[in-house]
């Protein structure tokens, strides 16, 4: 044990060689800070896909541009933008398995994105869609357009966090902190990995993929709170 915390003294106290490579040539302290907060979105999104198969691939097409339009149809009776949906990766495949009839079958997909603005309008918008066939593979999401504003206080508070580690750390060994010699957002992935110490990727963000049953349709018809987080990985010289 007391070889540990030697080793450890070591590390932030004294300066590293140059073959060091990355890592700073002088001594350091090295301390990560993180915040969080809860926030109300009033951004919706929902990610599905509408396919269409048959015998004939331009009847399959043709089943696939009626959704489409009703998904149109959809927003514009609700008073959304039709800008607000995006049509994407169109694509034709052919079903496996035995022929129908002798005849192959072929299935027309595409993913379809939507962006809500109005969160009043989110549970006509989810149900109109869930009522519609050849709609499937729904993943939901929300946000907030504040993103840029919470994550910045988010950052100022994940700087007090590491500030208060670092000076702590230096009170340790009777010394006290010095300039910034470096700060990071997340992860300083060339520091940390140098010295053993990355952190686990950040979990992925909002979305889910759930099906047409009940209860996954009131899922989908819910609003969640969301939390955002935000990390600093900072280096300080020692005085």
């Amino acid at each position: 044990m007391l070889k540990k915390i030697i080793a450890i003294a070591a590390l932030v106290l004294v300066p590293f060689a140059a073959a060091a490579g990355q890592l700073p040539d002088y001594p350091f302290i090295h301390a990560n800070g993180s915040s969080w907060a809860y926030v109300p979105p009033d951004v919706g999104e929902i990610d599905f896909e509408i396919w269409g198969g048959h015998s004939n691939p331009e009847a399959a097409r043709q089943l696939v541009e009626e959704r489409i339009n009703e998904v149109r149809a959809l927003l514009t009776g609700l008073g959304l933008p039709v800008a607000d949906i995006e049509i994407r990766d169109v694509r034709k495949e052919m079903r496996k398995g035995e022929p129908v009839g002798g005849a192959a079958q072929y299935d027309i997909k595409c993913g379809v994105h939507i962006k809500v603005a109005d969160l009043s309008k989110w549970k006509p918008v989810v149900s109109g869609l869930l009522n519609m066939a050849n709609l499937d593979g729904f993943m939901t999401g929300f946000d907030t357009s504040r993103r840029t504003q919470v994550d910045a206080e988010l950052i100022g508070e994940a700087i007090k966090v590491a500030r208060g580690k670092a000076e702590a750390m230096a009170a340790g060994f009777g010394r006290k902190l010095g300039a910034v010699g470096g700060i990071s957002p997340g992860e300083l992935k060339n520091l940390t990995r140098a010295m053993g110490m990355a952190a686990s990727d950040p979990a992925a963000r909002f979305t889910r993929a759930v099906g047409k049953s009940e209860y996954e349709r009131d899922s989908l018809l819910m609003i969640n709170i969301i939390k955002l987080s935000q990390s600093v990985d900072v280096i300080f010289k020692i005085k």
